[in-house]
């Protein structure tokens, strides 16, 4: 490699530089078309090329093409006879064979003495010295000494239970605890009012409740406090009786 004084190398730099063009020329613009013309060309072959290639639908044998409905599936095979169907076929198919003769006689034949009847000595539930011709447990034209049968027991008579209204006062309040507040409803700030028709019973004890209306969140808890209510005795000519009436439990937040 030959070194290169620096005057040298400076004379050659500018010698370059001057060598090398300045001036810019302009394209004629018929250099601008053609290579429009042929970018438009090598586009529009790789756009259009596959869509003019592909596979089109032939509309004309889509039309003629039938379509049908597949075929149901097939019946399910019928379920095996059951044992009471082959015991049928057997007694009908040994029900009308023929009745052949035995073709030899047997040597022995044994003789089958059925054994008779026992004796029976009286009825069960009968009567001793009862005549021929009684009744299975009855007694008809025996001697009639027997132990006589006891009556039925008598109906128990269901005590009447009056509806308050008219002449019946609704009974005197003795305690009445208020109901415990549903806290569901107590967040809801549910109120109401709850109507149970109540049987208040001889002792004015409440026995039995029923909820006629009322907020369905409400009615446990009017349930449960009526059933501790207790009331003073109601007495008709004397006697206690058990009263029916409606009563009211009320659902208030303070």
């Amino acid at each position: 490699m030959r070194h290169v004084a620096a005057a040298e190398a400076e004379e050659t730099f500018l010698r370059g530089m001057l060598d090398t063009p300045t001036e810019r020329r302009e394209r004629h613009p018929l250099d601008w078309f053609v290579s429009v013309a042929v970018h438009v060309v090598i586009v529009s072959v790789i756009l259009i090329a596959p869509l003019a290639f592909t596979q089109a639908i032939d509309l004309h044998n889509f039309q003629l093409t039938y379509l049908t409905v597949p075929r149901p599936p097939a019946a399910a095979p019928p379920p095996p006879p059951s044992l009471m169907q082959a015991a049928k076929r057997a007694f009908r198919a040994f029900r009308t064979s023929a009745l052949v003769a035995p073709i030899a006689i047997p040597q022995k034949i044994a003789m089958v003495k059925d054994e008779g009847a026992p004796e029976i000595e009286g009825v069960v539930g009968g009567i001793p010295g009862g005549e021929v011709g009684g009744v299975l447990g009855g007694i008809l034209g025996g001697t009639g000494h027997g132990p006589a049968v006891p009556p039925p027991p008598p109906a128990a008579s269901k005590k009447a239970v009056y509806r308050v209204g008219g002449d019946v006062k609704p009974p005197r309040e003795l305690s009445t605890p208020a109901p415990d507040y549903p806290p569901i409803a107590r967040v809801a700030h549910l109120e109401g009012i709850v109507i149970i028709d109540a049987v208040i019973s001889e002792n004015g004890d409440v026995v039995q409740a029923r909820a006629v209306s009322g907020p369905g969140l409400l009615i446990p808890a009017a349930l449960k406090a009526v059933m501790q209510w207790k009331y003073e005795p109601t007495y008709l000519d004397g006697t206690p009786v058990a009263l029916q009436m409606e009563v009211q439990v009320h659902f208030r937040l303070h």
